[in-house]
């Protein structure tokens, strides 16, 4: 159902007035039930994601209420749910752990200062209107680091499982320190563990709308109750702060900073990416539009104010985003309900938490890894592009080897030079005709098809850029020599020529140059209004001249066709 039209928002900067000034009473019952619904079901995964953070479990809480309030304003999707996620969560751990010298106190400056960071980078790139950003961030990628992450929440987690204390962050070091530790399991932790994870996965697969992780910490809360869970040695979560969190500016140490910057920075790229496309969708299925600088925008007042909110970065919930649409929410206005849910539950509902037993949330945590995991894509990959699959597994690997944080950077830089590769060997082909129309296809070997004679009709599928210029007149050059010397036209099929830089319009002078000398004339067809005005600002449109130029590949090889006939119907009897 269509909530909306589109139209330009009076308040392009403040999302949520223009919502305001055009909401209706009718919607507000649906807002009401979808905001209070996302909130439920939020609250034992954020203080789970605390956990990855290596922060009370209340930071959670803390940091979701500031991310409700800070999308909700400035977020131009009506159905995104800011906070907490797993993913970003395990990086922001990785990142701040080894700077804080294992001290509570360090740990929450440092989460908050990173908090500031990445807010910062997204404020900056929403400032200069840099949301194309997103699609640095390629498939494979993306697939790559949710299966690193994913194996890494899941050894980060085993700890709690066994009730052991693992050594490092790192994938291999986590799960040696765990096997050597083994014969040292609490073993009424682990069973209570397994049938937790148990009662997730049979959940999710017989009822998947009912949400696993509330019941599975109402589950174990009543055991707590029941059964005296702490007696059986089994670790709680304990005391939880109630009341409203203070806002303070963090004191950042400019030391900090450039620790801080990669993680940062790789936070940005990942929140915004996974943020914009969930945007999307939803919008795509609600019938309105998003606007990509503004939800950099609102994702980084989310940063900021969980950070100034005794919180950590933040990003999107795929989960409460779906929550929030399944139930019926109209607008951001659901969210605001769930902030409300929040604090109603941080001033009053606290208490709840302290029988919380900790393997619950290793429990839910190894269930959203597994869930994470994107096993099927890789699959896809191998079978559809190898080499795709292989930055997959690279992005995998080196996460795992390395860390989150190397890992993300490792593949945004993947990203970059697979493109850079594409680019510099574009796709080309040789142009045959077909025997039944007489028209110009790049055609498969069993096409009936057949070649002009003293005619090469060459077609690229790219800008002509100084990346690939080098490459592509030397595929030209040996085109041309192994059609010998009865080749005389050279006919470039330029429709896919929308760009030409300096450099490749100096080349392509130097190829006329050369071929000319050779007695092989080039002739364009099809030639878009960009490459034609590179070949005048060469000279070379006065070069080639006017006749050089055809409205198609067909009226080219026409025309050298009809000279043929002239040249024999001129030949002596």
């Amino acid at each position: 159902m269509k909530t909306g039209t589109h139209h330009k928002p009076a308040h392009p900067y403040f999302s949520l007035l223009d919502t305001l000034q055009q909401y209706k009473a009718s919607w507000f019952r649906n807002d009401l039930v979808a905001g209070l619904t996302a909130c439920v079901v939020m609250i034992p995964s954020v203080i789970a994601y605390a956990e990855l953070v290596h922060l009370p479990a209340i930071t959670g809480l803390y940091a979701a209420l500031a991310a409700a309030i800070g999308y909700a304003l400035f977020g131009s999707s009506r159905h995104v749910i800011a906070g907490p996620d797993a993913a970003i969560g395990l990086l922001v751990g990785s990142a701040i752990l080894p700077l804080s010298a294992a001290d509570p106190a360090r740990l929450a400056l440092l989460a908050a200062e990173l908090g500031l960071l990445s807010g910062a980078v997204l404020l900056l790139a929403a400032r200069l209107k840099l949301g194309v950003i997103a699609d640095l961030l390629s498939r494979p990628v993306l697939v790559g680091y949710l299966n690193g992450a994913s194996l890494i929440l899941i050894s980060t987690q085993l700890g709690k499982m066994f009730a052991i204390k693992t050594q490092g962050e790192e994938f291999f070091p986590m799960l040696s320190s765990l096997a050597s530790q083994l014969p040292t399991a609490h073993i009424p932790t682990l069973i209570f563990g397994l049938l937790l994870i148990a009662l997730l996965a049979a959940v999710g697969h017989w009822i998947p709308k009912v949400p696993g992780a509330l019941l599975c910490s109402a589950v174990a809360i009543l055991a707590t109750y029941l059964f005296d869970l702490g007696r059986l040695g089994i670790a709680l979560v304990g005391t939880v702060p109630s009341g409203i969190p203070q806002l303070a500016m963090p004191m950042v140490l400019w030391s900090d900073i450039a620790l801080l910057a990669p993680a940062a920075v790789a936070i940005a790229f990942l929140a915004f990416s996974d943020g914009i496309l969930l945007a999307q969708a939803f919008a795509e299925k609600h019938g309105y539009e998003v606007n990509p600088n503004q939800e950099l925008a609102a994702l980084g007042s989310a940063n900021i104010l969980a950070a100034l909110w005794q919180g950590f970065p933040v990003s999107a919930s795929q989960s409460r985003t779906s929550i929030v649409s399944v139930a019926g929410g109209r607008t951001q206005v659901a969210q605001l309900v769930a902030a409300a849910g929040l604090l109603l539950f941080l001033l009053f509902l606290t208490g709840l938490m302290a029988m919380l037993p900790k393997v619950a949330l290793g429990a839910i945590l190894i269930v959203t890894a597994i869930g994470m995991l994107e096993v099927a894509s890789l699959r896809t990959l191998y079978k559809i592009d190898r080499n795709e699959f292989f930055i997959a597994m690279t992005v995998t690997l080196v996460i795992l080897l390395t860390g989150v944080v190397t890992g993300v950077i490792a593949g945004l830089l993947v990203s970059l030079i697979a493109v850079l590769v594409e680019i510099s060997r574009p796709r080309d082909a040789v142009l045959r005709r077909l025997v039944n129309d007489g028209k110009f296809h790049d055609c498969l070997d069993d096409d009936k098809a057949e070649d002009v004679p003293g005619v090469i009709v060459y077609r690229l599928y790219a800008p002509l850029i100084f990346a690939n210029a080098r490459y592509v007149f030397e595929r030209i050059h040996q085109l041309v020599d192994a059609a010998g010397p009865e080749l005389e036209w050279l006919i470039i099929d330029a429709q896919a020529i929308t760009d030409m830089d300096v450099t490749a319009a100096q080349r392509f002078a130097e190829l006329h140059r050369e071929l000319n000398a050779q007695g092989v004339l080039i002739k364009i067809a099809d030639a878009p209004r960009p490459f034609r005005e590179e070949l005048a600002k060469v000279g070379l449109s006065d070069a080639l001249g006017s006749q050089q130029f055809f409205v198609s590949v067909k009226k080219a090889v026409e025309a050298y066709e009809q000279l043929q006939h002239q040249r024999l119907t001129q030949l002596p009897t």
